[in-house]
């Protein structure tokens, strides 16, 4: 069995081909997942977006939804301070056309982000509204959030970068992000995080159970590529099944078997990251 190292970050990896024995050393460039669905990489940043450009401006629990739909993807939150200006740049200098004639376009509108209060909390704070995060406060603009929990318009719940189409700069700088009423009409910015759902799951189970061909080579540093993930999650799935004792057990045992030899699970598509 050969060992697949498309995604194997390792400078230096000793790969083990168990049929003939033989050991080399090869480079191995890092690489990571390609965008599918539309989505694409911005310069500079990790992850895969999209601009939900024919929804139109919305409110922040249509475009949370409307992400959820784009492939299970959500609201843009930011790795870095500045990183929401850099996804803004972007998408202003492919759409500005298509933005500004929108029917729907509004001149203060500009996208929601992932972030929100979370108000069962005494003190109210900002969070990332996956993963419960605490946000980091040096995102947002000066003299911002302002607070204002009981708006004119409402609570100023969610948390958007205000007037997509205004520059970074002169008197009307809309660098950075502002709590806002959710039910204002802003664009949607979709977000794929690099995760890797089935990695360290079907990797380390594999490990741990001992199943032929998962054993890490010598130096301890390659993760297995999707083919042998694939494969082992599969078999301990079959495993499991037939382990239940239930009526339809040997049914689904086969039916995984069927789908580990065919095409069924697609395997991402990697492309060399260019550090």
């Amino acid at each position: 069995m050969i060992f697949h190292l498309d995604c194997c970050p390792s400078a230096a990896l000793i790969i083990l081909l168990s049929a003939i024995g033989t050991v080399w050393n090869e480079e191995a460039e890092p690489c990571r997942e390609e965008c599918t669905g539309g989505f694409e990489r911005i310069e500079g940043l990790k992850h895969c977006y999209k601009f939900l450009l024919d929804l139109g401006p919305v409110s922040q629990d249509k475009a949370v939804t409307a992400c959820g739909i784009e492939r299970g993807s959500t609201l843009v939150t930011f790795d870095n301070v500045g990183d929401d200006q850099t996804i803004r740049d972007h998408f202003v200098a492919k759409f500005r056309d298509d933005i500004e004639s929108s029917p729907a376009f509004i001149d203060a509108s500009g996208f929601w982000t992932g972030y929100l209060r979370d108000y069962g909390s005494s003190d109210y704070p900002f969070v990332n509204m996956i993963s419960g995060a605490l946000m980091n406060m040096l995102m947002f603009r000066p003299g911002q959030p302002n607070n204002d929990i009981l708006g004119k318009n409402g609570m100023e719940a969610c948390v958007s970068r205000k007037q997509i189409l205004n520059e970074a700069t002169g008197k009307h700088n809309h660098t950075g992000l502002d709590d806002f009423t959710c039910a204002y009409p802003n664009w949607a910015i979709c977000m794929h995080r690099d995760v890797f759902a089935l990695n360290q799951v079907a990797y380390n189970t594999a490990l741990i159970s001992g199943l032929e061909g998962s054993q890490l080579p010598v130096d301890g540093t390659c993760q297995l590529g999707w083919e042998e993930q694939n494969k082992f999650m599969l078999l301990m799935m079959k495993d499991k099944r037939l382990k239940t004792g239930y009526s339809d057990a040997q049914f689904l045992a086969n039916r995984y078997m069927e789908i580990l030899n065919t095409s069924a699970i697609q395997t991402p598509v990697c492309h060399l990251v260019q550090e």
